[in-house]
């Protein structure tokens, strides 16, 4: 019911799993307004449609933003702190070294053409309403889309109303969604006037109309019809006109949960307590007990999902969601099902995700490590949730905060590092006392330091966590703190610090601190690496593969693949160096370490470029620069790369011209992980198409082996002579889009000039 979308990636815009029906004149509304408004607001009660009208509308404008539709949806998110931070996980953005999330938002933005939709703001209005403005400041061509049940108030915002369906549309809704539930439904002379009726009696409203739609299974829709004239009468004394849209909708959701029975209404109450979407393992574990015993709880979530209560999401089926409205209303239902008010329902759902974490932790060094990164990102909205339970209620503190800590490397691979650091730094402020969760705090923030080259914050953690855990007794804690510690006073000139962390390793290898050993093998390799000893930095990087081989393990694996490569490639082993960094890509690409895959592609980028395959080492120079940049990076670090790094880039960018480098720059920038370990693999020059033949007569490109349909439309007309004002008026595009084409073209087919489109491809 409702919105009916199916899995993807980061900010993609779902499939559409059900039909679309209507909102021709919303749709078109929208369309206009971003002629002159850079900001439109989708305005409406709960269950208009305002979701999925602005996702359908935002698919309709992808032409005019070249570089991409992003949605960022909000409903599941409580503290508006954490806005940035989840915009630039939508954007695939890594953390910046010394950059808050907003910050590197903006900086990523600037000078890209895209449309951002910020769905289901009402909750966090003033957040909302901030960020948009910063972003229509700060970023002169980045446009937004939102929804919300009231203006967001920012100058320049134009705000689209979103009314209930025309009777028309309403009809052919029901008709559709009923179709669904009875095979063969349709609209005909025989129950026109009727559906006609039923649609009037429910205003129209889409999610009403879904929920009455489910009734069918069990009535003829002349006894629906009574059904609602009966509820309405009671409600209004019979005067129609008396009743609000907000309480149809309100009427509508209470006739679907008196439908229920007693258990699937106890079932939608505690599925209440999910922020976002969940498992079925989640909801037996969380909403089993003595009165709904976990062996039923499948067949009481089935039986909500055939009434449209529960939505099953994505292909494999396997995950679900409650409608934000019908999780309100579960919400306020629950206090009538829980003697408690809920507290063990919360207790248990905060129990689920602290054994999450602690399943991250212990399966962290062995196969189930990328599944168990998979499943973390899947839900992010309930670790979220688990973690402000924690640390409101007395006594949940410390495990809010070892809960926390334990998803260190979740925060490293996602580049999360600054809503990690939120987490804990708010763990730390409630868990004054030492203790090893407190310890754990400690040490994952100190080591958050090192990886944004918050040098400073690195050294004091390392220290604090170091005199925590020997006060509190957690020896690995106490261990790596040690060793981080060791390594920062060598880095910082203290000649005793290698002799000192070589003694740390000793010790681990005796206590069998098997994490510590494979962490201290990746990040001493690269220390030993930028103090010059290149044989001890490929020394510590075998040990460290020879433990990982055969496990399974892929984030400190590829970490020390890339550390491998990148000192290999420094020695003169070029060969073997390329061969480490495609491996450590690989290994990455697994778990979405986004650091290893940015420093592999700079490595790659190196290779490339004196192999005089320049316009493959601008796209992967663009790609690791706009995940990573260099201060705080290994790179940055140590002055033989970064000498490398300048000299490799000035050559392409020689090679190329520079509007060709930046065109090409620009085109790996926009690449997202998935796409660029795809055109490794196939050694592309070009992303997306089959490696180009070697030798003479390799550099011509066919357009319709690289450019999309209208892209072939406009390169056919710009071989005509047409300019790019004509080109719009013949297409019926803005010229602002035409001018947007015709620069992707120029890129993809590696010329400098209009002139030059027709004699470099085929474009017909």
């Amino acid at each position: 019911m409702g919105f009916g979308f199916g899995q993807r990636r980061g900010g993609q815009l779902p499939a559409e799993l059900t039909s679309f029906v209507g909102r021709v004149d919303e749709l078109a509304q929208v369309q206009a307004a971003f002629a002159y408004a850079r900001l439109v607001t989708l305005v409406g009660p709960g269950g208009v449609g305002k979701s999925r009208t602005a996702l359908r509308a935002a698919a309709g404008l992808g032409e005019r933003f070249p570089d991409g539709v992003w949605l960022a949806e909000l409903s599941a998110l409580r503290d508006p702190e954490l806005i940035p931070a989840t915009l630039a996980a939508v954007l695939e953005l890594p953390e910046q070294s010394g950059m808050e999330p907003l910050d590197a938002v903006v900086a990523h933005l600037q000078g890209r053409r895209l449309l951002i939709v910020l769905d289901t703001c009402e909750h966090l209005v003033d957040a909302c309403a901030m960020l948009s403005d910063i972003l229509l400041r700060e970023a002169a061509d980045v446009c937004v889309l939102a929804t919300s049940r009231q203006p967001l108030d920012v100058p320049g915002e134009h705000c689209c109303p979103v009314s209930p369906l025309a009777p028309d549309d309403a009809v052919e809704l029901f008709a559709q969604r009923a179709a669904g539930v009875v095979p063969g439904f349709r609209v005909s002379d025989a129950n026109r006037e009727r559906l006609v009726d039923l649609v009037h009696r429910l205003d129209c409203i889409p999610l009403a109309l879904e929920l009455a739609a489910v009734r069918l299974r069990v009535v003829s829709v002349e006894e629906l019809v009574a059904r609602l004239d009966d509820r309405f009468q009671v409600l209004t004394g019979g005067r129609r006109t008396a009743l609000s849209r907000h309480q149809t909708l309100r009427t509508a959701i209470d006739w679907s949960h008196e439908l229920c029975t007693p258990d699937e209404q106890v079932l939608w109450a505690r599925l209440s307590v999910f922020a976002g979407s969940f498992e079925l393992a989640a909801a037996e574990q969380v909403c089993g007990d003595e009165a709904l015993p976990v062996g039923e709880v499948l067949g009481q979530l089935i039986g909500l999902v055939d009434k449209s209560v529960v939505q099953r999401l994505g292909e494999a089926g396997n995950r679900y969601r409650l409608l934000d409205t019908l999780r309100e209303y579960g919400a306020e239902r629950l206090g009538e099902v829980e003697g408690d008010g809920g507290a063990a329902l919360r207790a248990r759902h905060f129990a689920y995700y602290r054994d999450m974490g602690r399943r991250f932790e212990e399966g962290f060094l062995t196969a189930a490590q990328p599944e168990l990164h998979r499943a973390v990102r899947a839900e992010a909205a309930g670790l979220r949730a688990a973690l402000e339970y924690a640390y409101e209620t007395q006594g949940r503190e410390r495990e809010g905060l070892r809960l926390a800590a334990r998803l260190w490397p979740h925060w490293r691979a996602s580049g999360t590092l600054s809503e990690g650091a939120y987490w804990i730094e708010k763990g730390l402020e409630r868990v004054p006392e030492d203790c090893s969760a407190r310890a754990w705090g400690l040490l994952v923030t100190g080591a958050f330091g090192v990886w944004t080259a918050d040098l400073a914050t690195a050294v004091e953690r390392m220290a604090l966590a170091r005199e925590c855990a020997e006060r509190a007794g957690d020896e690995e804690v106490a261990q790596f703190a040690e060793a981080y510690g060791q390594g920062l006073a060598a880095l910082c000139g203290d000649e005793s610090g290698l002799a000192g962390l070589a003694d740390v390793r000793r010790r681990m290898l005796e206590t069998d601190n098997r994490l510590g050993l494979v962490v201290m093998s990746c990040e001493g390799a690269l220390l030993r690496a930028v103090l010059g000893d290149t044989d001890g930095a490929l020394e510590l990087c075998a040990q460290g593969l020879d433990a990982l081989e055969g496990v399974g393990e892929r984030q400190f694996y590829g970490s020390t693949l890339m550390v491998q490569g990148l000192v290999r490639w420094l020695v003169g082993e070029r060969e073997a160096g390329v061969a480490s960094m495609c491996r450590g890509l690989e290994a990455a690409g697994e778990v979405d370490e986004i650091l290893v895959a940015a420093m592999c592609c700079h490595g790659l980028a190196w290779a490339a470029a004196r192999e005089g395959r320049h316009e493959r080492a601008a796209w992967l120079f663009g790609y690791a620069e706009n995940a990573r940049r260099l201060q705080g990076d290994p790179i940055g670090m140590l002055p033989t790369l970064l000498e490398r790094q300048e000299a490799a880039r000035k050559s392409v960018r020689e090679a190329l011209g520079g509007k060709q480098f930046d065109r090409w720059h620009a085109v790996g920038a926009r690449l997202s992980g998935q796409q660029v370990l795809e055109a490794v693999r196939s050694g592309a020059d070009v992303p997306g198409r089959a490696p180009a033949p070697r030798g003479a007569g390799a550099g011509r490109r066919v357009a319709g082996d690289v450019l999309t349909r209208r892209e072939r439309e406009v390169a056919a007309l710009v071989a005509q002579g047409l300019s790019n004002r004509e080109i719009a008026e013949r297409l019926v595009i803005s010229k602002r889009t035409a001018d947007a084409h015709v620069e992707h073209i120029l890129a993809k087919l590696g010329v400098g000039s209009r002139t030059e489109i027709a004699g470099a491809a085929e474009v017909g």
